[in-house]
């Protein structure tokens, strides 16, 4: 199963994903092709493309 499966499965889901430049934390609204776009806290969006992530790791959300 490829990277995009995976993360295609977390989708809506709060994660952290580390990249070559840092990590960002916050809800995966959309996998594309070449790029994660995540949604922080304040509803700002951040872009990251897949050739940067390291890793993409599922937070456990305890106030759903």
């Amino acid at each position: 199963m490829g990277f995009r499966d995976q993360a295609e499965k977390l989708e809506g889901e709060k994660v952290r994903v580390d990249t070559v430049n840092g990590s960002y934390v916050g809800r995966l609204v959309d996998v594309k092709s070449s790029t994660l776009i995540l949604r922080d806290s304040e509803g700002r969006r951040t872009i990251i493309r897949d050739s940067e992530i390291i890793a993409v790791i599922g937070i456990k959300d305890h106030h759903k």
